[in-house]
């Protein structure tokens, strides 16, 4: 296998997101909300898929190291974005959840920044990847919402089911900041 096959795959997520933008926005494309979502589910798997075949193939390269979680994050915030465009989630909520994510994925890069200058390549803590996962469902969920019929008696369910998951995403989000704050000190102090 091609030692640039994952770093491809990553790249390939980030060709998508135009594609997402493009299906949800337009109106006038038939399903174009629902099709936004299948290509959103498919982008966030090729982060689960890129990074698998980088470990079974002992092909993890630094420049796949510090491109996925760009990837993720790009993916991550064009669903946050277009949530906050269709107005999914109340106003305060959508400030709240982007300010707390942008603080950390800021504080996360300028630590991995900092780590760089001096030859040391962070690669993504496990509460990282827990944060990823659940913002991978929770994105694609309620981006889905605005698809589905006002009458449905189960709709407020599945809303409170999307506003629990991203409500999960982002004490995720916190928590993993910390961590990697708290895991990697020893970057700061030097």
């Amino acid at each position: 296998m091609s030692k640039h096959i994952p770093n491809i795959i990553t790249a390939v997520r980030i060709l998508l997101l135009p594609f997402i933008y493009l299906f949800y926005l337009v109106d006038a494309i038939p399903y174009g909300k629902i099709i936004a979502v299948v290509i959103y589910l498919v982008a966030a798997v090729t982060d689960f898929l890129d990074g698998h075949l980088a470990r079974k193939h002992n092909v993890v390269s630094n420049i796949g190291k510090m491109l996925d979680p760009i990837a993720d994050k790009m993916l991550y915030y064009t669903g946050l974005l277009l949530i906050i465009l269709d107005n999914i989630l109340p106003v305060w909520a959508c400030v709240v959840i982007f300010f707390i994510n942008l603080m950390r994925d800021f504080a996360i890069d300028c630590l991995r920044m900092l780590a760089a200058t001096k030859g040391t390549v962070m690669a993504a803590n496990m509460f990282g990847k827990i944060k990823t996962t659940i913002a991978f469902i929770a994105v694609p969920w309620l981006m889905l919402l605005p698809c589905l019929p006002t009458d449905l008696s189960w709709l407020l369910v599945m809303q409170i089911i999307g506003y629990v998951l991203i409500g999960l995403q982002t004490l995720c989000c916190l928590l993993s900041g910390l961590v990697y704050l708290i895991q990697n000190r020893k970057v700061l102090a030097s």
